[in-house]
C-alpha cells in the first residue's frame, strides 16, 4: 500500500490526479477523446443563476416548466447547431464549467474514450416497446455543475484516502445524467433523431470507427431545500421521442416522463397512488415506469424500483460486512410491508441507513467511485470512517471498511 499512496500522491501534484477512461485513445484516433473535468473548486462556488426556481415543482403545471429550466442549464454551452457537440470535454464549458466523479474508469464497466460513458443496466427485450426483438447495452456519462464539483473534490482532496464523511452538496447542486442504448432504430424507432455518439464499448484495438449508440434517457437530479423536498433533492427524468418536434435539434424532443421528491411510502404501503411526484401522462412513448408502474423510473431503470430509492442507497459501508445489508434492488412488485418499508424508505439529504454507513447524499458516481478505489487497493478509507462515534483514543476505533459494495441500477 505504501508504493500505491506514493503514485497517487505524485499525480496529486501533476496536472491531473485520476484517469479518464479505462483505456487510453489508439494511435491513429481522430475522433472525439474525453477528458476528464476534474479541476474542482477550492472553495464553494456562488449559486449563480437558477431559473428553475421561478417554479414550484409540486405544482402540475410548474412542473414540466422546472424540469425544461433545468434541461436548459444542462445544455448550455454543451449542445451546437449541429451535429458536434462539447460533451467530450464539459470542463472548457464556455458558458459554465461541469465535473465529474472519478474512479468511474476502473473495471469492465468502466468510462469508454470517447465520452466517458460507463455501462449501466442492460434493457431486456420489449422493455422499450413490442419491436425491442433481443436485450440492448445502455451506457452513460454523468457531470455535476460547479457546485456540485465542490463537494466531489473535498470528498477526493487526498486521493488516496477518499472522504465520504465530506458529501454533503450544498443548495442548488445539479446534475445532468445522458443514457445512451445500443439498440438498433429498427427495434427502437422512436429514437430515430436522436443524439448519435460513437462509444469504445467493446474496447476494441486501432483507429477504425466504434458503435453507435443512440440518446435514450436524461436524468437531472436537484439539491434543494429540506423543507421543500423530504430527502433535499429532486430528481426528474427525460426520454426521447421522435414524434413529440418537428425540430431538427435533438433536444427538443426531450420529453418529461416526470419528476419525484420522495416515495411516498405510507401510500405505498396502502396501495395508494404516491404523490410525492409527477407524471406526465402525456408523454408519447408509456415505456413502464419503476415500482408497480407507478413510481418514478426512467426507460432504462429497474421496473421495480425508482428515481430516489435508487440513489438513497448511495452509502459507504464503515466496517467489513456491517451486520445491516443495504437492501437488495427488488425483482418484482410483489413486495412485502417491510420490504417496502426497508428499500423505499425516505432519507434525508446526507442521512445514513445506519450507524454502520455513510452517506454520500444520494450520489452513486461517488459511491461506485470510492468502492473501486477502496476495492483496487490502490486507496482506503481515513481511519476515523470505521466508526460513528468519535472516541478518545484511535487505538479504540473499529477499523475502516477494506471492502466497498459498489452500487449499480442493475435488477439482476
Amino acid at each position: 500500500m505504501g508504493v500505491t499512496v506514493l503514485l497517487l500522491s505524485f499525480a496529486v501534484g501533476a496536472s491531473a490526479a485520476f484517469k479518464d477512461a479505462h483505456d487510453p485513445k489508439p494511435g491513429g484516433w481522430t475522433g472525439k477523446v474525453f477528458k476528464l473535468s476534474q479541476d474542482y473548486p477550492k472553495t464553494l462556488p456562488a449559486a449563480g443563476v437558477h431559473p428553475w426556481t421561478a417554479f414550484d415543482f409540486k405544482k402540475r403545471a410548474d412542473a414540466p416548466k422546472y424540469m425544461k429550466a433545468i434541461l436548459g442549464y444542462c445544455l448550455a454551452g454543451n449542445t451546437a447547431a449541429s451535429d458536434e457537440d462539447n460533451f467530450a470535454d464539459v470542463g472548457n464549458n464556455p458558458i459554465r464549467k461541469w465535473y465529474h466523479a472519478p474512479w468511474l474508469d476502473f473495471g469492465a464497466k468502466g468510462r469508454e474514450f470517447i465520452h466517458g460513458m460507463t455501462s449501466e443496466r442492460t434493457s431486456k427485450a420489449h422493455e422499450l416497446g413490442p419491436a425491442q426483438a433481443t436485450a440492448h447495452d445502455n451506457w452513460a456519462v454523468g457531470m455535476y455543475n460547479a457546485r456540485g464539483g465542490y463537494a466531489i473534490g473535498q470528498v477526493w482532496k487526498d486521493p488516496a484516502h477518499p472522504d465520504p464523511r465530506l458529501a454533503k452538496f450544498p443548495l442548488h447542486t445539479v446534475s445532468c445524467k445522458y443514457l445512451f442504448s445500443t439498440a438498433p432504430l429498427t427495434e427502437v424507432p422512436f429514437l430515430d433523431g436522436s443524439l448519435a455518439w460513437q462509444g469504445d464499448i467493446n474496447r476494441a484495438l486501432g483507429s477504425g470507427p466504434r458503435p453507435v449508440l443512440h440518446l435514450l434517457q436524461l436524468d437531472i437530479a436537484v439539491r434543494v431545500s429540506d423543507t421543500k423536498s423530504p430527502i433535499g433533492w429532486v430528481f426528474g427524468t427525460f426520454q426521447y421521442e421522435k414524434a413529440a418536434s418537428a425540430s431538427a435539434h435533438w433536444w427538443d424532443h426531450m420529453v418529461p416522463v416526470g419528476l419525484m421528491w420522495g416515495n411516498d411510502v405510507p401510500r405505498l404501503v396502502a396501495n395508494q397512488p404516491p404523490k410525492m411526484q409527477w407524471i406526465n401522462t402525456a408523454r408519447g412513448q408509456k415505456i413502464r415506469l419503476g415500482f408497480r408502474n407507478q413510481l418514478l423510473d426512467g426507460p432504462i431503470d429497474n421496473p421495480h424500483a425508482s428515481c430516489t430509492a435508487c440513489h438513497g442507497l448511495g452509502q459507504v459501508n464503515r466496517i467489513n460486512n456491517p451486520p445491516d445489508t443495504l437492501p437488495a434492488r427488488p425483482t418484482t412488485d410483489s413486495l412485502s410491508t417491510a420490504a417496502i418499508e426497508h428499500y423505499f424508505h425516505d432519507l434525508k439529504s446526507g442521512e445514513a441507513f445506519s450507524a454502520n454507513y455513510v452517506s454520500v447524499d444520494y450520489s452513486l458516481q461517488l459511491q461506485v467511485g470510492i468502492a473501486n478505489a477502496v476495492n483496487s487497493g490502490q486507496a482506503s478509507l481515513p481511519a476515523g470512517v470505521g466508526s460513528a462515534t468519535v472516541l478518545r483514543e484511535e487505538a479504540l476505533m473499529p477499523a475502516a471498511a477494506t471492502r466497498i459494495e459498489p452500487m449499480s441500477r442493475s435488477d439482476d
